[in-house]
């Protein structure tokens, strides 16, 4: 009796495989019907997914990674179900078993795709890193000189209540683009009072719609579809309280 049992057992591993070829012979064409199936609905869920991302993609945006690596996955499954679809034309009869299996664990790869496709509910980007402004390099002012005198009276209107402009005049080359930058980068560290600092270069024939742009670039803000001032404000004022929450 053991030994009938062996013979049955060893029996079922040499059939097996020949079952399954069987299987896969006979079933071939419903196979290439199933992957064509699933591979056009990929395909399509691609072209979806490419248009939202597009649609997301603003300045400063950039397509999630997951959503970039689901992409190339599904232009890779498209070389390699078009390879099946060319062996399948030319292959011989006693090769369909073949054919057959790889347009089977294809169809399962493809099914696999499509649902982590399904999961691309929300957004497809992400926001750039939040950043509160940018820090310029700068010489060290020595002792109190005038620079740095300057310097302090300016730091304490700025962070007064009483003053909301100043203005800092006089010849060219007497140091006023330095010590800007240095209330600048003071004003970066100081997380308490200040969310954003924002450094701008306008020329005097600016205008107020050229101004609202150059803050915008700072923000990645994008504003091309905005053409009235209060408008362009409103947007402005929104973007930088999102970031003020995100601080």
């Amino acid at each position: 009796m053991e030994m009938l049992g062996a013979v049955l057992e060893l029996a079922k591993i040499i059939l097996a495989p020949i079952r399954d070829c069987c299987n896969y012979h006979r079933h071939v064409d419903e196979h290439m019907i199933n992957l064509r199936d699933r591979w056009q609905d990929l395909n399509g869920q691609k072209s979806d997914i490419e248009s939202r991302m597009r649609a997301q993609l603003r300045p400063g945006k950039t397509p999630k990674l997951e959503v970039t690596a689901w992409i190339q996955h599904v232009e890779r499954m498209n070389n390699e179900i078009q390879a099946i679809e060319s062996e399948a034309e030319e292959v011989k009869c006693f090769l369909r078993a073949r054919i057959g299996k790889h347009a089977l664990k294809k169809k399962l790869e493809a099914d696999e795709l499509y649902q982590r496709g399904g999961a691309f509910t929300v957004s497809l980007v992400v926001d750039p890193p939040v950043s509160n402004g940018e820090e310029f390099p700068t010489t060290k002012l020595i002792g109190k000189s005038t620079t740095e005198r300057v310097k302090e009276e300016i730091l304490a209107y700025v962070l007064g209540n009483g003053v909301g402009k100043i203005g800092v005049y006089g010849m060219g080359g007497i140091g006023k683009s330095t010590i800007m930058e240095h209330i600048n980068n003071h004003l970066l560290k100081d997380k308490k009072n200040f969310d954003s600092v924002i450094w701008v270069t306008m020329s005097k024939s600016s205008n107020v719609l050229e101004l609202q742009n150059a803050i915008a670039h700072k923000l990645a803000l994008d504003l091309a579809k905005s053409e009235y001032k209060r408008e362009r404000a409103a947007k402005i004022k929104e973007e930088l309280e999102k970031r003020k929450s995100m601080c």
